[in-house]
C-alpha cells in the first residue's frame, strides 16, 4: 500500500515521523504477482448491493459529510481532554533501467525518470515551502534555512552518453517555490508532472486527521519535451485536495486525492460549549458547492464531479464498521495523457489508509478499530477495466502495516486478492499474530468473499515465532515469501498453488532480517535488510525447492562502519535491477557513518554495484561486489543528500543524489565524474 498511518516495529526500531523523507515501496516490474488477475466486468444492476452505495441525492452526501465533521471534531475534543488529563525491479527497456514498480504494466510516479536519452530530475522538497503548518512551526523551519537554493527550483533535463557515462544539462523546467514535486511520468515526448501545495510524508498520525486534507491543492501539468532545450506546457489541471498516490496504465494516469471541505471559522479543537455550538451551525449550513472539490483546467474552473459520482457506506450492511463518519472524500481521477482531459472520476466518503493498484483494479483499504480493541481491515475494489466502477468490499482481521512497503502485503492474482495482515494481541510474550487471507469477488453480490486463510484448523502453526514482527513480504505467482524477526530471521515460503488450501511449505533461519525481497528468478530470491550488527545486508537465497530454501551467501555493507542505512530497504524506487544479461546487475544506495578517533563522526553516501552470476545454475549462483560510486564534493555539504536513485544504461552507471549526478562505467566504477 502506498501509505500507512503508523509503523510498528520492535528490536531495532525505525521511527519515521511526519517529516520523514525516506520514500514506499515493492514488487518488481518483472512480475510482482506473476500473471495479472482475470478481468472482471463492472457489476450489473441485478447484483446484491455492496457495503458502498451510490449517493442518490445531494442531501445524502451532505449529511454524510456533516456527520463526519461532527464525529471527527468530537474525537478531537476527547483526544485533547485525554492528553491534558494524562499530562520493492527497475523496468528494463532495451539496455537501460526505468522506475522499479509493483506491477509490470503499472507505472509509478517518481522524482527521477529516464527515457534512454534524457534524465529528468526534480528538486528536493524545501520544508518551509511545502508544509501546511502553524505560524510557530513555520517560523522555526524558516530559521533553519532548509530550502534549496532558488536556482535549483527547477526540473533538470540532462542528456546522457552511455558509451562514456557522459551526462550534461540541456534544459530545465522552472517551478513555483510554493509547490512540492510529488513525481512525474515520461511517455514518448510528454512529461506529466504532479505537484502539490502540501506534503506530509508517508507515515504518521497526520493521515488519521481529517484536517490534514483541507486547504490543499494538487496540480497535474503536461509538458512537451520533444525539444528538451525548450520544454513547453501543453495542459494543466489544478484540483482541491491533498495528494495520496498515482499510477499510470497505458494512456491513463490515475490520481488518488483526499479532500476535506474548508469551513471558514471552524475550530478544530475546542471543548467550549459556545464554540461547539458555532461549529455545529457552520457544519449544518454546508451546501453541495462547499463539499465537492473544485478543479481548474488550463486556468478555467470546470465541474469535475457531482454528488452522484460519490459513494457512502450503507450503515445497515453486515460489513459496516462499528463507527461510521469521516468528513473527507477520497477521490479517484483518471486523466488521459495523450488527449489531455479528465475522463473518469469517483469518490468515497470514509477514512482511507492504503492504496494498491493492479492492472485491473484500484483497491482502497480502510482501518477499523472495534469497541473490543480489535483491528479490522476493509478492502474496497474499484474496477478500472472500462472506467472506475465499484465492484465490492471485503473485511479481514488485523491491519496492514509496513510503512512505505505496505503494498507488499496485498496482491491480485488469477481472480484472487491475497492479503497479509497483523493483529495486535497485547500479550507480553507474543504481541503480534500474522494472517494470510485470500478473497474472491462474488458473482452475485458486490462483495469480496474470504475463501481461505492461514493459519486455519488444518494448518494451525503460526506465521512466525512468538513475538516476531513481520518485515519483508513478497507475492510471486503461486508463492509467498515472508520474513519475520525478533532475534533471528526466519524466511517462510508459502505455497498458494491451491487458493483454497494455502500452506507453509518451507522455512529457513538466518541472522539478521530482510525488509525488501526481489525475485532474481523462479529459483533465486534476493533479500535486502540488516545484519545482526545493524549494517545493511544483502543475502541470496536458493528457493528452487520451496520446502527447503537455503542461503547462497550474505554480504554486509560496509565492514568497518559504525552504522549504515539504505533507502532501498523502504523505498523500492531506490533499488535498481538490470536483468536479461549474462550476469544480472543491480545497485543499492548506502549511507555510512564512521566514528572518528577524535570522537566526531564522518558520513559517506555511496552507490554499491553488484552482479549475480550463474543465475541459470541456481545451486552455485552468487553475488559479486563490483565496487561503488561516492557522492564526493556534494554541493550541499558534508552531510550530503536525502534521497537516492540510480540508472543503468549499457555499461553506464548514473548515481542521482538529490538533484546531482555522479557517473562512471560499470567496468571501472572508481573512475567517476561529478557532481554534474
Amino acid at each position: 500500500m502506498e501509505f500507512r498511518l503508523e509503523t510498528l516495529r520492535r528490536g531495532k526500531n525505525l521511527s519515521v515521523g511526519l517529516f520523514s523523507l525516506t520514500m514506499l515501496i515493492v514488487l518488481s516490474s518483472c512480475g510482482g504477482g506473476g500473471s495479472v488477475m482475470n478481468s472482471v466486468d463492472p457489476p450489473s444492476p441485478s447484483q446484491v448491493p455492496g457495503l458502498l452505495i451510490s449517493v442518490e441525492t445531494e442531501e445524502q452526501l451532505l449529511e454524510s459529510i456533516r456527520t463526519g465533521f461532527k464525529m471527527a471534531l468530537a474525537k478531537n475534543t476527547l483526544s485533547r481532554a485525554l492528553t491534558e488529563s494524562l499530562s520493492g525491479d527497475s523496468q528494463v527497456s532495451g539496455g537501460y533501467t526505468t522506475t522499479y514498480t509493483l506491477e509490470a504494466s503499472v507505472d509509478e510516479h517518481d522524482y527521477v525518470k529516464y527515457d534512454g536519452n534524457h534524465l529528468f530530475i526534480a528538486p528536493t522538497r524545501g520544508l518551509d515551502c511545502c508544509f501546511i503548518v502553524n505560524e510557530a512551526i513555520s517560523a522555526e523551519l524558516a530559521s533553519l534555512e532548509l530550502t534549496a537554493p532558488e536556482d535549483l527550483r527547477a526540473i533538470r533535463i540532462m542528456s546522457t552518453d552511455p558509451a562514456v557515462a557522459g551526462v550534461s544539462e540541456v534544459g530545465n523546467i522552472p517551478l513555483d517555490d510554493d509547490r512540492t514535486i510529488e513525481g512525474f511520468y515520461i511517455d514518448a515526448n510528454q512529461l506529466a508532472l504532479i505537484n502539490s501545495t502540501g506534503w506530509w510524508g508517508r507515515w504518521g498520525v497526520s493521515y488519521e486527521r481529517f484536517e490534514t486534507w483541507a486547504v490543499q491543492s494538487v496540480g497535474l501539468q503536461i509538458y512537451d519535451v520533444a525539444s528538451p532545450e525548450e520544454p513547453s506546457i501543453s495542459w494543466k489541471m489544478e484540483l482541491e485536495g491533498g495528494f495520496v498516490s498515482s499510477r499510470k496504465l497505458g494512456n491513463l494516469i490515475h490520481l488518488v486525492v483526499r479532500h476535506t471541505p474548508e469551513i471558514e471559522g471552524l475550530i478544530y479543537y475546542t471543548d467550549n460549549a459556545d464554540e461547539i455550538a458555532n461549529n455545529e451551525a457552520l457544519i449544518d449550513s454546508l451546501v453541495i458547492e462547499d463539499v465537492l472539490p473544485k478543479v481548474k483546467i488550463n486556468g478555467v474552473e470546470e465541474v469535475m464531479m457531482e454528488a452522484a459520482n460519490c459513494l457512502v457506506v450503507d450503515q445497515n450492511h453486515e460489513l459496516a464498521p462499528e463507527e461510521n463518519g469521516f468528513p473527507t472524500l477520497t477521490l479517484i481521477i483518471a486523466v488521459d495523457l495523450v488527449n489531455p482531459a479528465i475522463v473518469n472520476t469517483t469518490c468515497y466518503n470514509e477514512s482511507t489508509n492504503g492504496v494498491y493498484v493492479s492492472e485491473n483494479a484500484i483497491y482502497l483499504t480502510q482501518a477499523e478499530y472495534t469497541d473490543e480493541d480489535e483491528h479490522k481491515t476493509l478492502v474496497h475494489r474499484f474496477s478500472i477495466v472500462t472506467g472506475i466502477d465499484y465492484s465490492g468490499s471485503g473485511k479481514v482481521d488485523g491491519y496492514l502495516s509496513g510503512g512505505s512497503n505496505i503494498d507488499f502485503r496485498i496482491n491480485e492474482f488469477q481472480g484472487y486478492l491475497r492479503l497479509v495482515t497483523t493483529s495486535w494481541t497485547g500479550e507480553e510474550e507474543d504481541r503480534w499474530d500474522h494472517q494470510l487471507y485470500l478473497l474472491r469477488k462474488s458473482s452475485g453480490a458486490l462483495e469480496m468473499e474470504t475463501v481461505s486463510m492461514l493459519p486455519n484448523q488444518e494448518y494451525p502453526d503460526p506465521i512466525g515465532k512468538p513475538d516476531e514482527d513481520l518485515y519483508g513480504v513478497r507475492f510471486l505467482g503461486n508463492k509467498l515469501y515472508l520474513v519475520t524477526f525478533e532475534r533471528i530471521d526466519p524466511l517462510y515460503v508459502l505455497d498458494l498453488t491451491n487458493p483454497l488450501d494455502p500452506k507453509i511449505a518451507g522455512e529457513l533461519e538466518v541472522k539478521g532480517f530482510s525488509d525488501f525481497l526481489h525475485p532474481v528468478s523462479d529459483q533465486l530470491l534476493l533479500g535486502l535488510g540488516a545484519d545482526d550488527e545493524g549494517l545493511v545486508k544483502l543475502e541470496l537465497f536458493n528457493v528452487e525447492i520451496i520446502e527447503a530454501p537455503y542461503s547462497l551467501g550474505a554480504i554486509s555493507l560496509v565492514e568497518g562502519a559504525d552504522w549504515s542505512y539504505s533507502e532501498a530497504r523502504y523505498d523500492r524506487h531506490a533499488f535498481t535491477y538490470l536483468g536479461d544479461t549474462s550476469a544480472d546487475r543491480f545497485t543499492v544506495p548506502v549511507t555510512l557513518t564512521y566514528q572518528e578517533v577524535e570522537g566526531g563522526y564522518r558520513l559517506e553516501q555511496q552507490l554499491h554495484l553488484f552482479e549475480i552470476t550463474e543465475k541459470d545454475n541456481p545451486s552455485v549462483a552468487s553475488m559479486i561486489p563490483v565496487g561503488h560510486l561516492s557522492a564526493l564534493d556534494h554541493p550541499k555539504g558534508n552531510w550530503g543528500g536525502s534521497r537516492f536513485r540510480s540508472v543503468l544504461h549499457d555499461d553506464a552507471v548514473y548515481y542521482i543524489n538529490d538533484e546531482f549526478v555522479w557517473s562512471a562505467l560499470w567496468t571501472n566504477p572508481y573512475y567517476q565524474t561529478g557532481p554534474h
